[in-house]
Formats: structure tokens, sequence, C-alpha cells
């Protein structure tokens, strides 16, 4: 019985949590960057009781943790669009890529923050959950890499994985000193060409060190059928 009063309830309260998660995610982009976001507040934000907020989380802490949650999948959301491997070439999908990370960190800067305040859902303790949305990155990246070496050939995945995170983390920390320069050096167009520009580079290099030859100007999916021909 009380197995089915749960379920009746479940969609119920999964729309109070989501309410909840994006109260504090919109007080969280209004609020300077460390300075205390009450429970109460987030509750009213949302329209609910405190009490309320306490019934659907177990403290504070879960709550943080499923809103940095929250936060990394928006931003992956936005990456995955951008990683489309049906919609241009190499140096498309890695300008538009780069792209999407400076709107995001430029368009959102306190949520970025936020996210090295602590772990998110999943996370060890003493982690913060940057650290741990830039590794799922780098795994989703790494698998798309691997996958379409596997195509051609010629897959290592310990190399790609390597690649990938210094690709990934490199892009992060140079994006995130650049918008926080108030007078940075580079024009935002300038910046994405860079970063992309050093993307590719990695990528390249890693490519021809086992034998194959990318075409950063040739549709993605018209290089792999190509290249695939090729080893055939």
């Amino acid at each position: 019985m009380a197995g089915g009063r749960q379920t009746r309830w479940q969609p119920h309260n999964d729309q109070r949590r989501a309410l909840i998660v994006q109260a504090a995610i919109e007080l969280v982009e209004q609020t300077p960057v460390g300075a205390d976001i009450s429970a109460r507040q987030i509750a009213a934000r949302a329209g609910l009781a405190k009490s309320v907020l306490y019934r659907q989380f177990s403290g504070r802490e879960e709550l943080d943790r499923r809103v940095r949650s929250a936060i990394g999948e928006r931003f992956t959301d936005a990456l995955d669009a951008a990683l489309d491997i049906g919609e241009g070439s190499i140096a498309q999908i890695l300008t538009r890529t780069v792209g999407v990370v400076v709107d995001w960190i430029c368009d959102h800067p306190r949520l970025h923050e936020f996210l090295r305040t602590g772990p998110a859902e999943g996370d060890e303790d003493g982690t913060d959950a940057l650290t741990g949305l830039l590794s799922s990155i780098t795994r989703r990246a790494a698998q798309l890499v691997t996958g379409l070496g596997g195509v051609v050939g010629v897959a290592d995945p310990p190399v790609v994985d390597t690649m990938t995170f210094a690709i990934v983390s490199m892009t992060e920390a140079t994006v995130t000193r650049w918008s926080r320069d108030p007078n940075p050096p580079l024009s935002r167009h300038r910046l994405i060409a860079e970063v992309a520009g050093y993307a590719w580079s990695v990528l390249d290099g890693v490519s021809r060190a086992h034998g194959v030859v990318l075409d950063p100007d040739l549709p993605l999916l018209q290089l792999i059928e190509a290249l695939a021909t090729v080893e055939r």
C-alpha cells in the first residue's frame, strides 16, 4: 500500500524538486559569487514553504549537489548539439564547440563558479562538480573519437583519453581566464579561432603519429568514408 502511495505521489514530488532546483539556479545566477543563498530564499522563489523544500531534499548538501548536477546537464546538452558529427567538418565542429564553451561561461559566470563550490550527485566528497563535469565531457568525447578511429582501423583508447582531456581542460581553462579579464587582449571571435586551432593542432598531431592524415575542411562523415575506403 505504501509503495502504491509513493508511486502516485512521485510525479508531484518530481515536479516540486524541479521547481526547487530551478529556483536555486535562478538565485545563483542573480547573486554575487560567494554570497549566501538561504533555503528560505530558494523556497520562496519556488513558491513553496521552507518545510516543503526539506521534505524533498534531506538537507542543503543534497540540494546543492542536485543543483550542480542540473547546471552540468545544461552545459553538456549544449555541447552535445555542437559535437554533432553529422554537421560540418572537423574545423567547423571544433569552432562551434569552442563557441558554445565561450558563450556558456560568459553568459553564466556565476553558474560556472558555483560548479567549483562542491560536488555534484555521484561525486566523491572533497571533489568539485567542475572537475567531475570535465571528466564526463572527456569520456563522452573520447568515446566519440575512439568510435570514429575504429571505423578506419585506428583506435588507441589510452591515447584518445589523454588527448581529449588535454583539449577539454585547455579549452575550459583558457576561456575562463579570458572571461575573467576585464580587458581581454583577444576578441571573442579571435579567441574561438585560436582555441579551436590549438585543439586541431593536438588532434592532427596525434592522428599523424598513428599514420592518419585528416583534412580539417572536409565534411567529417565524408572524411570518415574516405579514410575507411583507404583502409580497406
